[in-house]
């Protein structure tokens, strides 16, 4: 019976010290360029404990086949994964450096997962592309000038930043390196979602959420002034400081129509002969509100940027026809050929894209996996209230929790 308890004790004892041993991190963040404004930080640790403990409560997924190990990748999955977007780029450019422990098994890995050799050490699949180069690689989410930004990340120099200051018990954290101060948003990865938030607090958003999702709406936002800029700094669209939007509220449904298309052609005897075909064309319909307390400069900065046409047509929008009105300090921008109406409004400032299928369907760039991935999202969701933000992917339901899906 000692013998018994002995062994047992020895056993515990081993499992506290080998649990000890695993969470040991190294903290030092030593893969992130001094350029960077935006970071997404994984704890891959923390990732990989969340995914035995749900497939421990799955068993279906026990004798699944692996898809797939970071051992035999080639390259040293650090404890803390980094994803970096760098000052100036698109919205779209993302990238991250890893240290090469095997190049001949980088390079396998690569070719096995389809990735095509574009020029030396330079590897491409879809919109993803790697580089090698010495001991590291670069990995890009975008293929956007990649050759020459994988270079100048390579010969850059790093930011000094410590784990502990980014991410505190979040499976992930996304940070916004400002100069003065390092805004913090810890990331959950839930059964059917993942949040965005920069602090666990009541929900301040389920019920507004819940509205939206039950409206036939694909676009529904109401931004103020902050969030207006903040919006045009992401997307590299950065306003002019004279430009005073107090407001912007919009609502945009999605149509699939025959666009009809007229070509001409010569008949045998040269005459001139009128072909009509048709083709099915992506078509929103949308009605915006801008209000400006000072209207009048804002409408003369639309003018001075050409974006009023002679037909009072916004033409920065690129699905025609709309008009553009100005009524005392309202703007409203209205596609025409479908009128739609903005239906409840909901104070505070949010973001709501509810997934459709058309919009799948019209994307031509898109592969098939990611047109898949996609399709799973149900909507996307974007709250702030005072200094809480919060952002939700929510995925269809499904009878696996989300980690145990991809």
């Amino acid at each position: 019976m000692k013998r018994v308890i002995a062994f047992v004790a020895f056993i515990f004892v081993l499992a506290v010290v080998s649990y000890f041993v695993w969470s040991l991190k190294d903290k030092d963040l030593k893969a992130v360029p001094r350029n960077t404004d935006v970071l997404l930080l994984v704890d891959s640790k923390k990732l990989s404990e969340q995914y035995i403990l749900t497939l421990i409560k799955n068993p279906s997924k026990w004798f699944g086949t692996a898809k797939g190990s970071s051992k035999k990748s080639g390259v040293a999955v650090p404890d803390y994964i980094q994803i970096f977007h760098l000052k100036g780029t698109s919205f779209s450019q993302w990238y991250s450096v890893f240290d090469i422990s095997d190049k001949e098994e980088l390079i396998k890995f690569l070719n096995n997962k389809g990735f095509k050799l574009i020029n030396n050490n330079f590897y491409k699949k879809d919109q993803f592309s790697v580089k090698i180069e010495a001991s590291k690689c670069v990995v890009g989410f975008s293929n956007l000038n990649f050759d020459s930004v994988a270079t100048e990340i390579l010969k850059s120099k790093f930011k000094n930043l410590y784990a502990d200051e980014l991410i505190n018990n979040s499976i992930a954290s996304v940070s916004y390196l400002a100069k003065s101060k390092i805004h913090k948003f810890a990331v959950y990865l839930n059964d059917d979602n993942i949040e965005i938030k920069t602090k666990t607090v009541d929900d301040n958003f389920s019920a507004m959420i819940s509205d939206l999702d039950k409206q036939t709406s694909f676009l529904k936002l109401n931004l103020d002034s902050t969030n207006i800029k903040f919006a045009s700094e992401l997307f590299n669209k950065k306003l002019s400081d004279s430009i005073k939007i107090n407001s912007l509220s919009a609502v945009s449904e999605l149509e699939m129509v025959n666009d009809k298309i007229i070509s001409y052609s010569y008949d045998d005897n040269f005459n001139e002969v009128e072909k009509v075909s048709y083709q099915k064309l992506l078509q929103p319909n949308y009605s915006i509100k801008l209000q400006s307390w000072e209207s009048e400069n804002l409408w003369l900065y639309f003018q001075q940027k050409s974006w009023i046409n002679a037909q009072n047509q916004f033409t920065p929008i690129p699905f025609q026809p709309n008009i553009i009105k100005k009524n005392g300090i309202d703007i409203s921008i209205r596609s025409t050929r479908k009128d739609i109406e903005f239906g409840k409004s909901f104070s505070g400032n949010y973001v709501f894209i509810k997934n459709n299928p058309l919009l799948i369907k019209s994307i031509k760039l898109l592969s098939p996996s990611e047109k898949k991935t996609i399709s799973n999202i149900d909507y996307g969701f974007y709250g702030n209230k005072g200094d809480y933000y919060y952002l939700k992917i929510n995925f269809k339901k499904d009878k696996l929790p989300l980690i145990l899906r991809w």
